[in-house]
């Protein structure tokens, strides 16, 4: 059985069927191609995306809808396709897509997440990418108690 070192988790024993495969990295790390999504039950509806290659490469996330409930995720074509999908048959978060939103914990302000730029999910072929889904979302949303919904 496989073993991820990770900085925060420390050593994770894992199934190959578990490994997010997202090919083309995530932006800026465009390298980084395989993840554990991470769940803590204490911590939840926090996940964890750990890179599997790098033991201190670990992004904060949570379900878009946990930040925004009315959340409409809007692919563009060429997203759609390479996710399998074709423009009538869309993929839809919750029934065969995780849309998650990245956090940014500043040092003196609030957290942020990423609305206009989530890490997309196929959760049947457990293949995912980062995509710019609409200019309407902001890639800084506050993220504060009050905000929050509970997770879907």
């Amino acid at each position: 059985m496989p073993v991820c070192q990770t900085k925060f988790h420390g050593s994770l024993e894992y199934e190959p069927e578990q490994v997010l495969q997202i090919p083309q990295g995530l932006f800026g790390f465009a390298s980084e191609t395989e993840f554990l999504l991470l769940e803590i039950p204490s911590l939840r509806p926090l996940v964890f995306i750990q890179s599997t290659r790098t033991a201190n490469l670990c992004f904060l996330s949570l379900p878009v809808q946990v930040v925004d409930a009315n959340y409409r995720l809007a692919l563009r074509e060429a997203d759609i396709r390479e996710f399998g999908y074709s423009a009538e048959r869309n993929p839809e978060i919750g029934q065969n897509l995780l849309c998650l939103t990245l956090l940014t914990i500043g040092q003196k302000q609030a957290a942020t997440a990423n609305l206009q730029a989530p890490v997309l999910i196929d959760i049947e072929r457990h293949r995912g990418m980062q995509a710019i889904v609409s200019a309407e979302y902001s890639h800084r949303v506050s993220v504060t108690p009050e905000r929050l919904r509970p997770a879907c």
